[in-house]
């Protein structure tokens, strides 16, 4: 059985943005997370290690968002979806959306923002390739 926690509207206050007054004044982000968890065969025995608890990953999110700051919507959701994988193991796939509603574009939108999607396995790839990048690194030499 596939399960998918959904939290939908998660509003926090931070400093990210490409401008300096976004990183010194902030603004508003929202969050849309999707956590597919590990399967299961059944939720009937109602165990709380087979799932996530929404107001965990909520603090994380939170959290995340208000210790680092990010130029980039992206640089900030994907450390959102390493975060939330690498802290909770029952999740094998994450979709993380951000949206900021007061962009500093010269045009009227209500808000501007990304989503991606990040799986455990993508991250077993990527822990294997910087473990060989260190292992076998490669020397370049002065000519």
């Amino acid at each position: 059985m596939l399960t998918t926690i959904q939290i939908a509207g998660l509003q926090t206050y931070g400093y990210h943005g490409l401008f300096a007054e976004e990183r010194s004044l902030g603004q508003k982000f929202v969050f849309d997370i999707e956590a597919e968890l590990q399967p299961v065969e059944t939720h009937r025995d109602d165990r709380l290690d087979s799932s996530v608890r929404y107001d965990a990953v909520a603090d994380t999110v939170v959290q995340l968002a208000g210790a680092a700051q990010y130029q980039t919507l992206e640089a900030l959701a994907e450390a959102v979806a390493l975060a939330l994988l690498g802290q909770f193991a029952a999740i094998d796939t994450v979709w993380v959306a951000v949206s900021k509603f007061s962009p500093p574009v010269a045009h009227t939108l209500s808000k501007a923002g990304i989503a991606m999607r990040l799986t455990r396995a993508e991250l077993t790839m990527r822990a294997l390739a910087d473990q060989h990048v260190e292992e076998n690194p490669c020397h370049v030499q002065d000519r």
